[in-house]
């Protein structure tokens, strides 16, 4: 009794429960492992729930935090209410066998969507006390555009507005972001927190092969490379860089294009670049595990998309210290210094993406500066470790308002 007087109190480590759709490695899902890896250093002790298994599960339990895969996702939309309703009901029962498990104080979700209003009701019967929504993405309401799913929409936007005022937090991943809550769902500034989506850099520091690329994909070795990473969808604007490509391969014949990614638009952007005459200049590499690998061996990341959050991709190019070519969007204009870590131009434009990207294809020296210049620009201010301890600050001034 006596040494047990005398030993310190251990302070409460915190129980954090990440909750995400899948484990594949997409830029949320990644987002998700850099966040847990560098919060388990600190006061935190996270967990990392899933609806579906994936990849990134190996990558997660090997820093040692733990995993659960609920094992459904959602098959039924509220249109067929009674299957809707029931399917909830089981989510929500596994949800709080979680958090009653684990004994989490803290729940954050990543990309739910209609099931953030789900996790909202977890704190009801369970010793929860705190729930965060991570909004990853400036269009983070039903983009759809016709008029008949604009219902839908509505309803989200309703949603939100009504359970603003229970939810504790909204964890928007660039200032664009906070902007766009706030114009889409009101007057919630006082819960709206910005805290950037952020990378390990030294996963990307490593010496390139352009050589072995070169080799493995069947083209000269002296060949000129220009990567992007993103799933294809029209989000990420794939079909600009196609355009752009055509343009640039005129004057630097030897310039190839990866796409690393898979998505639905695969089959139709690449009929575009067989239109194009590129199907020997583009090529669509799918989903890859050595990004990091890849992106040291190329000359040029571009990222052409038409909005973001605040792109992961971005980040870890940056880490890698390669100059980029990037679009005007959301979080892209936060990171990047325009004529310093790189060059910024509108969305949507073929003609302005090529120009730049024959700019640095022309000038290996101002490319290499400016490479140099990103990845100082991203290890200083989007660095994983900061990040964990903003959330970690956030975390603690928040459950110190229940005390």
């Amino acid at each position: 009794m006596v040494w047990s007087a005398l030993m310190p109190m251990q302070k409460h480590r915190l129980k954090v429960m990440h909750i995400i759709l899948n484990l594949r490695h997409d830029g949320a899902q990644e987002a998700v492992r850099t966040l847990s890896e560098h919060l388990a250093k600190d006061e935190c002790e996270p967990i990392v729930c899933s609806f579906v298994d994936g990849p990134l599960r190996h990558d997660l339990e090997e820093f040692g935090i733990k995993v659960e895969v609920l094992g459904s996702l959602r098959r039924y939309s509220i249109v067929a209410l009674p299957w809707f309703i029931i399917e909830m009901l089981q989510i929500r029962r596994k949800l709080v066998q979680l958090v009653r498990k684990y004994e989490i104080d803290i729940v954050q979700t990543h990309l739910l969507e209609a099931l953030n209003f789900l996790a909202l009701t977890l704190r009801y019967d369970t010793a929860l006390r705190v729930v965060l929504w991570t909004i990853q993405n400036v269009e983070f309401l039903p983009n759809e555009k016709h008029w008949l799913l604009r219902p839908k929409r509505f309803g989200h936007r309703l949603l939100y507005r009504l359970t603003a005022g229970k939810v504790d937090g909204f964890i928007a991943v660039s200032d664009q972001v906070r902007e766009s809550l706030i114009r889409e769902i009101g007057s919630v500034q006082d819960k709206i927190f910005t805290i950037c989506n952020a990378v390990d850099v030294r996963r990307f520091e490593r010496p390139g092969d352009q050589a072995a690329l070169c080799d493995q994909l069947g083209i000269e070795t002296q060949a000129r490379l220009v990567a992007t990473v993103g799933r294809l969808t029209k989000q990420k604007g794939h079909c600009h860089l196609i355009d752009a490509a055509a343009t640039v391969v005129s004057s630097y014949p030897d310039t190839h294009f990866l796409f690393i990614g898979v998505g639905e638009l695969k089959d139709v952007l690449m009929a575009q670049a067989r239109r194009a005459g590129l199907s020997e200049n583009i090529h669509f590499l799918g989903k890859r595990q050595d990004v990091p690998d890849l992106l040291a061996a190329v000359d040029l990341f571009v990222l052409p998309s038409l909005w973001e959050g605040l792109s992961l991709a971005l980040l870890e190019a940056m880490a890698a210290g390669k100059p980029i070519v990037a679009t005007a969007v959301s979080g892209t204009t936060q990171a990047m210094i325009h004529g310093e870590t790189g060059l910024v131009v509108p969305p949507r434009d073929s003609a302005a993406l090529a120009e730049a990207i024959i700019q640095l294809l022309s000038d290996p020296a101002q490319a290499q500066v400016m490479g140099r210049a990103a990845k100082q620009h991203v290890t200083a201010n989007f660095g994983a470790q900061k990040q964990a301890e903003e959330h970690l600050a956030l975390y603690r001034r928040l459950l110190s308002k229940q005390d």
